[in-house]
């Protein structure tokens, strides 16, 4: 699949994966413009399609290539080698925020994905954020000591409080003027303090 694409230079790949992001990035589905990205890729609208076959397709190329980015820097990190939930989250956080500094429209992208309600890709993009979250524990936390947690604390409960946290901090910052990824990473580092206070064994704190 998109075997065109993945024969261009990695230079001209990645200059129609970053207009192709931006313009999803700033628009819903519908009415984001293949004709401004083929603008931003300096490429021909006809050639666009030419490497996909249409717009629901690249949505979806696009869609797996972040996740799988994103996969693929954390597993490059030593997570295995950390044995601390909140020391692992907190790693990921710092893997995923210097991926968006290299392009701030990933995030945006994400946001988009996640809530889109577009027939074309809604069914596509709800089977592969489920797929995600269901792989993601027992993909990133095969060496936690989990034991640290208080008997009635589900640590797969704790996760997804979590993630639905910086999902939602991040879907509101994400459009303010004032927006700085460094900030809302330390806000979101001293949220977890605070969770970890109220779920972990006072031994442990």
């Amino acid at each position: 699949m998109n075997e065109k694409f993945l024969n261009l230079s990695e230079e001209k790949q990645q200059k129609i994966i970053d207009g192709a992001i931006q313009v999803f990035a700033e628009n819903d589905y519908k009415h984001a413009s293949t004709d401004q990205m083929a603008a931003l890729a300096g490429i021909s609208k006809g050639l666009l399609f030419y490497y996909f076959k249409n717009k629901k397709t690249l949505y979806l190329f696009l869609y797996d290539h972040i996740m799988d980015t994103i996969i693929k820097l954390i597993e490059a990190t030593n997570f295995k080698d950390v044995h601390d939930f909140f020391e692992l989250f907190k790693l990921s956080i710092r893997v995923k925020s210097e991926l968006m500094k290299k392009n701030h429209y990933i995030n945006g992208f994400i946001l988009k994905a996640k809530y889109e309600e577009n027939e074309a890709v809604k069914e596509e993009l709800d089977r592969r954020n489920q797929i995600f979250l269901e792989e993601m524990f027992p993909r990133w936390f095969p060496e936690v000591d989990f034991s640290k947690f208080r008997e009635e604390v589900s640590p797969e409960d704790v996760f997804m409080l979590l993630y639905y946290l910086g999902d939602g901090y991040m879907r509101d910052a994400v459009h303010r003027p004032d927006f700085d990824l460094d900030r809302i990473c330390k806000d979101y580092e001293r949220w977890m303090g605070w969770v970890k206070k109220s779920v972990y064994r006072e031994e442990y704190l």
